[in-house]
């Protein structure tokens, strides 16, 4: 299984996927997409039982979403508009996802940028209830779409040093967009997740540690992630999706 913006090595049990988009490195619709490809082959592959999420190399995890993808879909949803019109017009681009043809034809029309928003919920939503354990190795800045990518899985552990993780985008003029606030609020409830998105306050890794936004920090993180996800991949594998059902 090979996909342009995924490296993926496989030891066993465990896939580590690392997310390479060079030159910067961003979130954009191409990594989107090669994440939902993997993420419906993952949903019927029970041979792989745990995943490691990680950026293309050390210190890099996805620094944020690509701002100039955000502006083009924004202008071509007529963001300017009253917030329940461009709500209506992107559930009407959602609705188009089932229907046969439909988002190939309009991927040729101005209303191509747009179409990402949709696509980067379902993606990262199938993440989020993938059988698999999925646990985000964070070596780097983890900003907007990163943390929204890295609050899609089940477990984060995130390397001491530099770096910062959170949802500053109201700080650029726009809400978090992919689903990143109700996940923010589960994962440090709603009183500090309120205070975060509001203030587009960014965590230190040990700040994000006491907050409960990563579950811990090492100072080697590939090498942490390997070792949970070794160990979560010798449980039964019935009772692992059977817990991630449930919770």
């Amino acid at each position: 299984m090979q996909l342009p913006t995924l490296v993926l090595e496989r030891r066993g049990p465990v896939l580590t996927v690392r997310i390479s988009n060079p030159p910067d490195d961003l979130l954009d619709g191409r990594v989107i997409a090669d994440l939902d490809v993997l993420g419906r082959r993952l949903l019927a592959d029970r041979s792989i039982r745990a995943v490691v999420l990680t950026g293309p190399r050390p210190g890099v995890f996805i620094p944020h979403y690509d701002i100039a993808e955000i502006a083009d879909g924004a202008e071509s949803l007529g963001l300017a508009t009253p917030y329940a019109g461009a709500r209506v017009s992107l559930a009407a681009l959602k609705a188009l996802r089932h229907v046969p043809g439909a988002y190939g034809l309009l991927r040729h029309t101005p209303l191509a940028p747009a179409l990402d928003l949709p696509s980067t919920h379902a993606a990262l939503a199938r993440f989020s209830r993938l059988p698999q354990v999925v646990i985000a190795a964070i070596d780097g800045d983890a900003m907007g779409g990163g943390c929204e990518v890295a609050l899609a899985c089940d477990i984060r552990l995130m390397s001491d040093g530099d770096h910062r993780i959170g949802l500053p985008e109201i700080s650029t003029g726009i809400p978090p967009g992919a689903g990143g606030t109700q996940r923010l609020a589960q994962v440090v409830g709603p009183g500090r997740a309120v205070a975060m998105v509001l203030q587009a306050r960014v965590l230190t890794p040990r700040q994000a540690l006491d907050h409960g936004l990563v579950d811990q920090v090492c100072d080697d993180v590939q090498e942490a992630a390997m070792e949970v996800a070794q160990r979560v991949a010798a449980w039964n594998p019935m009772a692992v999706r059977s817990a991630k059902r449930a919770m």
